[in-house]
């Protein structure tokens, strides 16, 4: 059995920076029919917690690529990291990526929707209601309320190309707050919070996999720097994006394992300049799997932070720690040079008695699906 490491990563980046969060603007109200869409409520996986032991290089490794594939997917590495909404895609998706990889650049997308429809309504506090075609077909409605501060994307069996998104997406409590500078070398300042509900599948049909992602939490999405000329006679917002999510839990599904973050608290940072993505120290969250070489939960923490170049898929730099309620804890060292990979295993929860080093793991080997 293997723990699906699932890489929707590429897939993900067409669909969105294509339109598929970003479609659409403008709207009308009139009050047109609402569309449902939603998918069947995932199962969460066992959380016992799993024993971490000396001397079990496989089981320990195993542990430590599942917990990293959590932070990966948390975190959304590389996701983010588009020169333009319009940037191209040249790498082609793998095998089955869960959906929760998605989940930070999906509050992005759904951050950034919001400061274009709220306000847009012609009167305060109207209900724009506004029904898109989907590339190929399906539909996507945007539901914006200034009153009540609700706003809502509903996709129903959404084309993009070989992806079919389906489900919804809705925030409650919106509060956002949008400052643009309106010359070259001004500065802007936009910051989005609310809490979001997330029910959302993706379908493709090669790799054939159907990933379900579901969840309630909090987020927060800020963003400053300086606007720059956009190379058509306007101007775009250049800086950083810092995107906060926090919340009890979220459930993710590839039809074979099932998946859990659970008490998460994570701050992932994308920076326009450098193109870089960070996971900051301090993350963290319980991770459980359903798959049997996992079977169970074990607490993550972003010790250093993670970091991943523009487009790279792996990081660069960064540590995580593994833990549960048994004694033991793995540290997992992320590197740009060799060894590109370092697991340790401590004898203590504390990290202080060092019982195992492996080195050897190509990534191939780490991102091996169990």
């Amino acid at each position: 059995m293997k723990i699906p490491t699932s890489y929707l990563r590429m897939t993900a980046i067409a669909v969105l920076t294509a339109g598929l969060i970003g479609c659409g603007g403008g709207g009308g109200g009139g009050g047109p029919a609402i569309p449902t869409a939603s998918n069947a409520a995932i199962t969460p996986p066992p959380t016992t917690a799993v024993p971490i032991t000396t001397g079990a290089q496989a089981t320990n490794t195993t542990i430590a690529a599942a917990a990293f594939q959590a932070v990966n997917g948390a975190g959304l590495q590389t996701i983010g990291n588009i020169p333009s909404l319009a940037g191209a895609v040249t790498t082609a998706p793998t095998a089955t990526e869960t959906t929760r990889l998605m989940i930070a650049e999906i509050v992005r997308r759904h951050a950034e929707k919001i400061k274009d429809y709220m306000g847009s309504a012609p009167v305060a506090g109207a209900q724009i209601v506004q029904t898109v075609p989907c590339s190929v077909s399906g539909t996507e409605t945007f539901v914006v309320d200034d009153m009540s501060g609700n706003f809502s994307q509903i996709l129903v069996n959404c084309d993009e190309g070989g992806v079919i998104f389906h489900g919804t997406i809705s925030s409650t409590g919106v509060s956002a707050t949008v400052n643009l500078g309106s010359t070259v070398g001004s500065s802007y300042n936009i910051s989005v919070t609310a809490t979001i509900t997330i029910d959302l599948s993706i379908t493709t049909a090669s790799p054939a996999a159907v990933l379900v992602s579901q969840g309630s939490f909090t987020f927060s999405v800020t963003s400053s720097g300086t606007m720059q000329d956009d190379g058509f006679g306007g101007l775009r917002p250049v800086g950083v994006t810092t995107i906060v999510i926090a919340g009890p839990s979220l459930l993710a599904s590839d039809g074979v394992n099932r998946e859990q973050l659970s008490n998460f608290a994570l701050t992932v940072v994308d920076d326009d300049v450098t193109v870089a993505t960070t996971i900051n120290s301090g993350s963290h969250f319980t991770y459980a799997n359903s798959a049997s070489a996992i079977n169970g939960a074990v607490t993550v923490t972003i010790a250093t932070a993670i970091h991943y170049a523009f487009e790279d898929a792996h990081p660069d730099a960064g540590v995580i720690e593994i833990t549960t309620t048994s004694p033991g804890m793995i540290k997992v060292t992320f590197s740009s040079v060799a060894p590109l990979i370092t697991v340790q295993v401590y004898s203590d929860t504390a990290g202080t008695t060092l019982a195992d080093t492996y080195t050897t793991l190509t990534w191939a080997q780490f991102e091996a699906p169990i």
